[in-house]
């Protein structure tokens, strides 16, 4: 049976629900079985899939409203469970050793680069970078992109290294691959910096910026790809942390200190 005119929204809708649900899904993949409460985010995390391919079983098999609710409503549910955990866990890993030991090097990376991209004559950045030189001026989207890129640097590490290795081997993986990725991004948004004397536009033209810190970007991702040795998943999730983390500098770099 098709579905009613009125049901079409109602699949639209249930379809980029259950898209957002994946990709949340596929970030769980990298909480580290020891964590704490891991367990049980683990069985939210199994829940939720559980739940998800069910509805979409339902969505892709004939229209069915009492049926499509239930699914749906036990999607939700789960889904809600699943994100209220997830929350709670970001929350403490951005207070955490791991997120803290990384920020101690990238404020020491934004005082220097900051300094030299005003003397350079972009006084602007400059001195929106150079105001992330103190841990605490690293709270909200900024803080949350570093440690998204710190959880997938994690994740990546443990799985190139394998379980038998060490912590301070991880640690000490995790710490070059975010100081390289730091520096590079703001040494791109520097670079990016110095034409504004020749392009007085650039800082303003969101779509100029992004594409100018396309190329630097995927180098990047080439670089720790190559560190990590990555397949297509892992290139994919860096990638998305790192583009997200410089799209967070870019923020910052266009409100100002």
């Amino acid at each position: 049976m098709s579905p009613p005119d009125g049901a079409r929204d109602v699949l639209v809708v249930l379809r980029e629900e259950l898209a957002a649900a994946r990709a949340a899904l596929r970030e769980a993949d990298s909480v580290d079985a020891e964590e704490s409460g891991s367990a049980e985010l683990a069985r939210a995390v199994g829940r939720l899939r559980v739940t998800a391919d069910a509805l979409e079983v339902r969505i892709r098999g004939p229209f069915d409203a009492v049926l499509l609710d239930k699914a749906a409503a036990s999607f939700r549910a789960a889904a809600a469970t699943f994100d209220k955990l997830a929350s709670v866990r970001r929350e403490k890993f951005k207070v955490s050793d791991d997120v803290q030991r990384v920020l101690k090097r990238v404020v020491v990376h934004a005082r220097e680069i900051g300094r030299m991209t005003q003397q350079g004559g972009a006084a602007h950045v400059g001195a929106a970078i150079t105001s992330l030189s103190t841990p605490a001026a690293w709270s909200g989207p900024c803080l949350d992109a570093l440690a998204g890129l710190v959880d997938t640097l994690q994740f990546l590490a443990r799985r190139r290294l394998g379980e038998a290795a060490a912590d301070d081997q991880v640690n000490s993986l995790v710490d070059r691959a975010a100081s390289t990725a730091v520096v590079s991004c703001l040494h791109a948004l520097k670079d990016l910096a110095g034409r504004v004397r020749n392009e007085p536009t650039v800082m303003k033209d969101r779509f100029q910026l992004d594409g100018a810190l396309r190329a630097p970007a995927l180098n990047l991702v080439d670089r720790l790809s190559a560190w990590f040795k990555l397949d297509d998943d892992g290139r994919k999730r860096l990638q998305s942390s790192i583009e997200g983390f410089i799209r967070r500098l870019l923020d910052r770099a266009a409100q100002g200190p």
